[in-house]
């Protein structure tokens, strides 16, 4: 019998879905022993949080009580442990969180558990405690101001939003303006409106690039330059005023006059060369820092790119 290239392809194919679908039936025999031990894991190790943080509330110590809970929960979502998150969150007067964890452990109980109309009860007490910040701008804010309170972004402006009551700080963070900062004591059940700005203006100093740099240290030379010209100058004029008390004719009488004309000979190739310098320098600078300024107000040219991230695609440039 003859077997054609057609058939014993088909014959290859069939035998590489049979392997493949083997592979995956193995796969996912293994993978349910493994993650049937890491749920039994996490329960184990969130029944031993839950007693760890029981325990420390029976010593007052609900600082270490109230991590240890949120971490049992984390592990296991039960309703015993957001009840006793609650009351930890409670005693530490943090009464928004310990709303929302009563609320989320009665949304959990059965309609005949005993423990729902405690807790519906202890919510009801909850609520009427919880005070309201409103905030809102005494000018309009810059654009992209965020404003915080206590580092959270706040929920919204100009509208009451719960907090916990104590002491809050509010933030208010402006692109290239100083941070403003209010402080408030809240009291339980209190409304509070707060009016708040931007803070001041930073003023930032010129970014001096290679051109400006090079064009002021131009400038500097040149004004030595001026200064030892100015300077050997006047030195220049008091020796010729010398000569000409010495030396009466081409040929000089005494040796203060001599001195002096020799002195005035040797000053005026330094002045020469001082007042080169000082133009030079002051030629150079000068040109240099109009360059830079040309340079600033030169339209930037436009262009853009695509930006790839987790989650997004973007474009970014300038337009």
């Amino acid at each position: 019998m003859v077997t054609s290239k057609n058939d014993r392809s088909t014959w290859d194919l069939r035998r590489l879905r049979a392997v493949g679908f083997c592979a995956a039936l193995l796969s996912l025999l293994l993978a349910r022993p493994a993650a049937a031990d890491q749920m039994e894991d996490d329960i184990r190790r969130a029944e031993e949080l839950f007693k760890e943080a029981r325990a420390a509330v029976e010593q007052q110590d609900y600082a270490t009580a109230c991590p240890k809970f949120e971490q049992s929960l984390a592990l296991a979502r039960r309703a015993g442990t957001l009840f006793n998150l609650a009351q930890c969150e409670e005693h530490e007067g943090r009464l928004v969180t310990a709303l929302r964890y009563y609320k989320e452990g009665i949304v959990v109980l059965d309609p005949g558990d005993p423990r729902l109309a405690p807790s519906k009860k202890k919510l009801a007490e909850i609520e009427p405690r919880i005070p309201f910040l409103t905030i809102k701008p005494k000018t309009a804010l810059p654009k992209d101001t965020r404003v915080t309170i206590d580092g959270k972004e706040a929920e919204g402006i100009g509208v009451a939003v719960p907090v916990n009551p104590g002491k809050r700080t509010i933030s208010v963070l402006a692109p290239k303006r100083a941070e403003e900062k209010y402080v408030l004591e809240i009291a339980e059940g209190e409304q509070v409106e707060i009016l708040v700005n931007a803070g001041k203006v930073i003023i930032e100093p010129p970014a001096f690039g290679p051109r400006r740099i090079a064009g002021i240290a131009a400038l500097g030379v040149g004004g030595l330059g001026f200064v030892g010209a100015i300077i050997t100058g006047g030195i220049i004029v008091s020796a010729n005023g010398r000569v000409e008390g010495g030396c009466p004719r081409v040929q000089c009488d005494t040796a203060e006059g001599y001195e002096a004309a020799e002195l005035g000979k040797s000053l005026l190739v330094a002045n020469a060369i001082a007042w080169g310098v000082g133009i030079a320098g002051a030629g150079a600078g000068a040109v240099l820092l109009l360059l830079d300024a040309k340079k600033g107000r030169e339209k930037p040219k436009t262009g853009h790119s695509f930006v790839l991230g987790p989650g997004f695609v973007g474009v970014e440039g300038k337009f």
